[in-house]
């Protein structure tokens, strides 16, 4: 938990000090995630659960179209399976987990538009610190309930990183975008633990908190303005 904190604190410290540069954009974002597994050893059959995420972000401008993103999220993964334990009939262990992290993604992100309408999208990586973990076990054998752990007492790791990539759409000082993480590490523990990955599909939407409304070149306005806009969106 100490790391933790002192992950968390150099993160605020490199923000507030970056915060107040001419090309730097701040503010919140918040969503939804949708947990996947893979590996060798995922479960043959999963839920896919929906869970939440939300922080802090910091968008440093690098270029004309380039800018530099990083955040500091809090992230919930969760997952639940059913199967069989090999070598005994009849048995159903059940499993659901919810896994708590304190994430820090930071991407190249590419940024296109015109006046407040624009398109991004960006691609990085992502480290983790595991904060909470709990898990739920459900052991059946014939019509009897029995003790799980025994058969899935895996430790999970402390942390965990990946590669992220990110598309959004941004109006005005609010950004909706599609996210995805892949996992280059196992969530457990030791070389005999079982062998899966998370790789989670994410949508959020970010609010940016020090937006200002400036038009350099001149508004146009109406009908006329709005199809000018849509097409310097990809000029």
């Amino acid at each position: 938990m100490k790391k933790i904190y002192f992950y968390s604190l150099i993160f605020l410290f490199a923000f507030i000090s970056e915060a107040s540069g001419q090309f730097v954009r701040f503010g919140i974002s918040g969503g939804i995630n949708k947990c996947g597994l893979f590996g060798a050893e995922k479960p043959a059959i999963y839920t896919k659960q929906i869970a939440w995420f939300g922080g802090l972000f910091l968008d440093n401008r690098i270029g004309e179209y380039l800018s530099a993103q990083s955040e500091l999220n809090v992230n919930k993964f969760q997952f639940s399976f059913s199967e069989t334990i090999p070598q005994i009939e009849n048995s159903k262990l059940t499993v659901a987990e919810k896994d708590y992290f304190i994430s820090v993604p930071v991407f190249l992100k590419y940024k296109r538009g015109y006046e407040f309408i624009f398109w991004d999208i960006g691609l990085g990586g992502q480290v983790s610190v595991l904060a909470k973990s709990k898990r739920t076990l459900d052991l059946q054998i014939d019509i009897y309930n029995q003790d799980g752990v025994y058969y899935y007492d895996y430790k999970n790791n402390w942390y965990e990183y990946g590669f992220v990539g990110n598309a959004g759409i941004q109006f005005k000082a609010v950004n909706f975008y599609l996210r995805y993480y892949i996992s280059m590490r196992n969530i457990y523990k030791y070389s005999d633990s079982r062998d899966m990955s998370f790789n989670i599909l994410s949508f959020g939407a970010s609010c940016q908190i020090n937006y200002r409304e400036l038009y350099p070149y001149g508004r146009k306005t109406g009908w006329r303005g709005l199809k000018y806009k849509i097409t310097h969106l990809f000029k």
